[in-house]
């Protein structure tokens, strides 16, 4: 029998100001261990590049304004409080 990827959830993280506007499609479910090895890391590098897997999608900016080419390059506050509230979305979550 053939295996099939699981329709796995994401959730939409909207930062406050001085992000207004600025949004991230993140991962909910199907997250793999090794990403929450890497955010609890201690490394801010690899906490950072664990973040990057987790972003689907952005519309971030980088520090001249313009679309970030990744996440990396938007404003390491930006990153912070999108993790924080990307935690806090998975949490409320329904069980399926």
């Amino acid at each position: 029998m053939a295996q099939s990827k699981p329709d796995f959830r994401t959730v939409e993280v909207n930062l406050p100001a001085p992000f207004e506007g600025w949004t991230a499609t993140m991962r909910a479910e199907g997250v793999p261990a090794r990403v929450f090895i890497e955010l609890q890391s201690g490394n801010v590098e690899r906490a950072m590049k664990a973040v990057e897997r987790l972003i689907v999608k952005h519309n971030f900016l980088d520090e001249t304004g313009e679309p970030a080419a990744t996440v990396l390059d938007a404003p390491m506050d930006a990153l912070t409080d999108c993790i924080s509230r990307w935690s806090d979305a998975v949490a409320a979550l329904p069980p399926r």
